[in-house]
């Protein structure tokens, strides 16, 4: 017997043909020393809702996935070998028949104009501490162009942009329920010279991350229909540095190790660089995510970590920038996901 029910069957009709879709976001050139960020700070999240509810697809899942790491080795090698390039670049060839010394070509190419800017990037993350982030989702809707509407193309440095890359091999939605991310990006850190391969996970520094993983806020809220709404208000706890538990131990409500936000503070103006600075230690030893789940019309923010513990810290944090929330045990699966044999064919 089918799960769908008459709604679905109904949004099916005007959708038309349903399409299943994965995706990874990551960087669009595969320059690895690039640390993106969305252009306005605070925004990107109202923004991204915003564009999800515009495209309505039947449903949505998107998962923010970061953990601190410490790639200062990796990086240093990885300056090290741009340099060498860089200086075998700049050696004459000789002609062999001639026997007269030119330049190489490679010396006007891209790689070569911009080996200084990129060793500067590199000194200037190496001292700071590294967060690897992934970004990764599914999308059901009967545009099969509808995706493209989400705003990861606006996240940027000098050296790259992110970039959506849609997959439809079904296994990428065991990740997705794990919430596993490609941890080690070593190996692309020091092949950089020698492939172009994108990075399936990238580097920001804690002054990135909270221009991801926060709450929508500035003046695109007042547009937004999908969540429920409460009222912003501070709280008096302070949160600890990731990894560790809360000192108000205010959180021991949260017994599971992924909650939904019950209800959304409505924040019309962006904060105070100072105010959301917590942020900055939202990364903890182990994988957090942020999740935006959307579905028949209706959004919500999921925060998982791997311990209750972790869990704690990590919403914490999140008080003590935003007031006291309040979170509710969710569902590990989407219930949506019930319908995924039906919509891809295997049921009727």
């Amino acid at each position: 017997m089918s799960a769908e029910t008459k709604d679905d069957q109904a949004g099916r009709g005007k959708a038309g043909k349903l399409r299943v879709r994965f995706f990874s976001v990551s960087l669009k050139n595969g320059i690895v020393m690039s640390t993106p960020a969305y252009e306005e700070k605070q925004t990107f999240m109202a923004h991204l809702i915003r564009a999800v509810e515009t495209s309505n697809p039947d449903f949505a899942w998107i998962q923010f996935l970061f953990l601190r790491t410490n790639y200062s080795a990796c990086l240093v090698r990885l300056k090290n070998s741009i340099h060498r390039t860089k200086t075998a670049m700049e050696q004459p060839s000789m002609d062999l028949v001639s026997g007269q010394e030119h330049d190489r070509k490679e010396l006007y190419r891209d790689y070569y104009r911009r080996a200084e800017a990129r060793m500067k990037k590199i000194d200037e993350v190496v001292t700071q501490p590294t967060i690897t982030t992934a970004i990764q989702g599914m999308w059901v809707a009967g545009e099969q162009n509808s995706i493209n509407a989400l705003p990861f193309d606006h996240c940027t440095d000098e050296h790259d942009s992110l970039s959506l890359f849609q997959y439809k091999d079904p296994r990428i939605l065991l990740e997705l329920v794990d919430r596993r991310m490609v941890e080690d990006i070593s190996e692309y850190l020091d092949s950089y010279t020698k492939s172009r391969v994108e990075p399936p996970s990238f580097l920001v520094t804690p002054e990135e991350l909270p221009t991801y993983v926060h709450l929508p806020a500035g003046e695109r809220v007042g547009s937004l229909a999908s969540l429920t709404w409460g009222t912003f208000t501070r709280g008096l706890i302070r949160g600890g540095v990731a990894g560790e538990k809360g000192s108000s131990g205010a959180r021991d409500d949260i017994t599971t190790t992924l909650v939904r936000l019950a209800r959304i503070p409505k924040i019309e103006k962006v904060l105070e660089d100072g105010k959301v600075q917590p942020l900055a230690h939202l990364a903890s030893s182990t994988v957090r995510s942020f999740e935006v789940i959307y579905t028949k019309g209706k959004t919500d923010l999921v925060m998982s970590a791997r311990t209750v513990e972790d869990t704690r810290g990590y919403a914490d944090l999140f008080d003590s920038v935003y007031g006291q929330l309040k979170y509710e045990r969710i569902d590990p699966l989407p219930g949506y996901l019930l319908n995924l044999p039906v919509i891809v064919g295997l049921l009727r």
